[in-house]
């Protein structure tokens, strides 16, 4: 599995935050939709695995 740490998101921080934000709107029981998009090679899938590394319990699709 890939690293979930910081340092695999490098320079992220708003990303970052805006995930944990997403992780606690659904934890406190509200749905939500996300959706990345961008060109090939811009950390998605890493921004995707921070995502689901902090999402324990519920559903990511991807």
């Amino acid at each position: 599995m890939r690293g979930n740490g910081p340092e695999r998101l490098r320079g992220r921080r708003r990303e970052r935050a805006a995930l944990e934000e997403l992780v606690a709107e659904v934890a406190a029981g509200r749905s939500a939709v996300l959706v990345l998009r961008g060109d090939a090679g811009i950390g998605k899938s890493a921004l995707l695995d921070h995502l689901a590394a902090r999402a324990a319990g519920h559903r990511v699709a991807r």
